[in-house]
């Protein structure tokens, strides 16, 4: 599942607060295990294990001096831009994220982009404020 996919927003994670991105995208999934056993009377049954999220987003502006490297940490916040409410903007935290990779785009005709890719680890959080 896609959320703000498209969508125009400002992240933030760490020191890095507030930076506008675009193709902004946090598809979450869930593992389910297997657990048919003999009270089920035949019946397959089936229970959620691990939940992980992948959170990707493309910076309108290439970030240095914040210490941003694959293998950072922390908490994203998504603040949603397109939000009815300007003073109180929509806001979506995912916690225990992992910097995955980091990608430099600088085609002649168009601005320079930097796109982040996230992963989620052990248990984390989605939350909608």
């Amino acid at each position: 599942m896609a959320i703000l996919s498209g969508r125009y927003g400002k992240v933030s994670i760490g020191d890095l607060e507030g930076v506008p991105a675009t193709n902004i995208s946090v598809n979450s999934k869930a593992e389910t295990v297997d657990s048919t056993n003999f009270n089920n009377m035949g019946f397959d049954s089936h229970v959620i294990g691990l939940y992980s999220a992948e959170i990707t987003c493309d910076l309108l502006e290439v970030i240095s001096g914040y210490g941003l490297k694959v293998g950072s940490t922390g908490s994203i916040v998504i603040i949603d831009d397109n939000s009815d409410d300007a003073v109180n903007p929509v806001t979506y935290t995912i916690t225990n994220c992992v910097l995955t990779a980091i990608n430099y785009d600088a085609a002649v005709k168009d601005i320079q982009k930097m796109s982040l890719t996230f992963a989620t680890y052990g248990q984390f959080s989605f939350i909608v404020g």
